[in-house]
């Protein structure tokens, strides 16, 4: 999903900031929250925010960074709002009036990649940093279980070829026996 932020003031004054002292700004977190509305570059924080979890893991692609974060949770909401953060400055929403953009629940968990437009901010003003739940990391019970099994049942059909071709060796030696 490309998102095209509203960048807020207090974001950009962050990247300025961190640049003009020989740095860069640091995403470190996206937010989902509940209100749908018309974003203003003069917010500091989501309208109604839900849940903020740490980016997990990004890709940049130049003029346009792709971050990811896992919803995990038993949280319920509408998803209306989505919020990126350089700590605790919220650098962009994205937000539409009256639009859904989805819905947390606590049965699905969500892995959610965002491609970001950053030629607003400054150049070179901005990284990103992941969390401690690396997505390259991340083995939860349903994949690990679903891993099992798949040995489970490969290792079954190896002893299902085994006991064929064990049977017909025996049957080729009792052929050639006549």
């Amino acid at each position: 999903m490309h998102l095209k932020l509203q960048f807020t003031e207090a974001g950009l004054a962050a990247c300025l900031s961190a640049k003009d002292k020989g740095l860069k700004a640091e995403i470190t977190h996206m937010a989902f929250g509940s209100h749908a509305y018309t974003p203003s570059k003069n917010q500091t924080s989501l309208s109604r925010e839900e849940e903020r979890i740490e980016i997990s893991d990004y890709e940049d692609q130049g003029k346009q960074l792709r971050v990811a974060g896992a919803f995990t949770g038993e949280l319920e909401y509408p998803i209306k709002e989505i919020g990126i953060f350089c700590g605790d400055v919220l650098l962009g929403v994205y937000s539409q009036a009256n639009k859904l953009l989805g819905y947390r629940t606590p049965a699905v968990k969500i892995v959610q990649w965002f491609t970001l437009g950053i030629e607003a901010l400054p150049t070179d003003s901005i990284t990103v940093v992941i969390g401690t739940n690396n997505l390259n990391l991340i083995l939860d019970k349903e994949f690990v279980m679903g891993g099992l099994a798949f040995v489970k049942g490969q290792t079954a059909l190896v002893k299902q070829a085994h006991w064929s071709m064990q049977l017909s060796e025996q049957i080729r030696q009792m052929e050639g026996s006549k």
